[in-house]
Parts: structure tokens; sequence; C-alpha cells
């Protein structure tokens, strides 16, 4: 079996649109396992690294869950479902990522500010929890990307209100594509290193002003961090551009 592929779409993207078919046209329905891995490489005749891509947009659209021994299987039905295409959007415009910046400012720092306004203990502990795994991850970036991903879902999940998981959830499909961006190696390991822990002492500031119950901090904070991510985003394309 074979998926269409054309010059300008990535073909885990057209993976990703093959399986989402798939499941909105109830050929594959809530609960039924996805191949292997390898099946689906053999299957789609891409990589492993391809199949893994997909496999992490379509799990962040909230249509496939991926679980480490249980491999993946179509997600029971919800609220995610019916917003996939604008997953499926955003990661096709992941080029202009800048916009989605604008977008996490307006829905991240709110959720900052409300998750310090309404957080319970249980909700500190498991941020505390993403943050200390970030920490034990800055040699991993793989590891990395997953904690500090789960640690803003966490974020939203605290203000109590679903909307903002619900929509994090959502973009998280969109951090997949730009990752490869932000992440992928631009200077030296020391330069690297010092960007991680920039961001993991700014991602701390941010869990202690919510456990702390001081709203505007933890607003003030998540700008910051949003900003710095902007622009390391922004610097990333202009040397891509000029290595062009």
């Amino acid at each position: 079996m074979t998926v269409s592929r054309s010059s300008q779409q990535p073909v885990y993207l057209a993976v990703v649109d093959y399986l989402a078919n798939l499941i909105k046209q109830g050929a594959l329905q809530p609960g039924d396992p996805l191949t292997s891995e390898r099946a689906l490489c053999e299957q789609f005749g891409i990589s492993r690294t391809s199949v893994r891509k997909a496999l992490a947009i379509l799990s962040g659209m909230g249509l496939v869950e991926v679980t480490p021994r249980s491999g993946a299987r179509v997600a029971q039905a919800s609220s995610q479902a019916a917003i996939a295409s604008l997953s499926q959007m955003i990661a096709r415009n992941r080029y202009q990522a800048v916009h989605l910046y604008e977008v996490r400012r307006l829905i991240e720092v709110q959720a900052a500010r409300l998750a310090a306004m309404r957080r319970e203990e249980a909700d500190v502990i498991k941020l505390r929890e993403q943050h200390h795994i970030i920490q034990n991850s800055l040699q991993n970036p793989s590891v990395l990307h997953q904690a500090d991903m789960r640690l803003h879902v966490g974020i939203a999940e605290s203000t109590k209100n679903p909307f903002f998981g619900e929509l994090m959830n959502v973009l998280i499909a969109a951090y997949m594509e730009i990752f490869n961006v932000v992440w992928s190696p631009w200077g030296s390991p020391q330069e690297e290193q010092a960007l991680f822990s920039r961001y993991f002492q700014q991602h701390g500031l941010i869990v202690e002003a919510i456990a702390e119950q001081d709203p505007e901090a933890a607003a003030a904070y998540m700008t910051q961090h949003i900003d710095d991510s902007r622009k390391q985003y922004e610097r990333m394309l202009a040397l891509r551009s000029q290595a062009v």
C-alpha cells in the first residue's frame, strides 16, 4: 500500500492524512490497534522516523493513543476528533510558526494565570515531577521534548477549565512539527546545553509561581518563556535561509 506524495508535503504528513481519513470514515474504529511500526514502515515504504512523526502528530490530534509496550491504537472518541482538522492545518503551515507563537501567548499566559489561582496540591506535585524529568533529560532531547510538552499540558489542565487542556493537546501536534526546527542542532553542544538550561530555569519559575498561587508572576514568566522560544525559532529560520 502506498500513500500520495507531493514535492511540497513531507511523507509523514501523507501518512497522517491517510490514517486520519480511515479513522474519520469509520474504517478504523476506536480501540482498534494499528500495526507495528515495522509493519507501517513496510506498508507505506517509509522510515521508522517518519512513522514515529506521523504517530506523534496523530496522538497530538487525539486520534491515536500510543503506549510503549502496547503500540498504537485508535483513540476513544473525544472532542479532539472534532478539531483534528485544525491540527492538520497547523502542521501543514509549520514554517509560519511565528503565528503559532502568537496563539500560544494568548492561551498559555492566561492558562498560567488561572492555574496559579485554581491549582490543587496534586497539580503542583505533577508539575514538579515533570520539571524533575526535564532536569534529568537535558542530555536527551527526545525525552526532554516529551516532558516539556507534558508540563505545558499539565499547566493547562491545572486551570480546571477542560477547554484549556483540549486546546493544548491540539497545539501539541503543531509543536511536534516546529520542534524539528527549534531544537535541531544549531550551535556547539555547550551553546545548546545553555539554551536547554535556560528553558529549564524558566519552567521552574513558572511552576513555583503556580505553586505559590501568584497569578501575575506565573503569567509574566510564561510570557518570557514563550517569547524566548519564538526568538530562538526565528534565529533558526534566519540561519537556515543563510545556508541556502
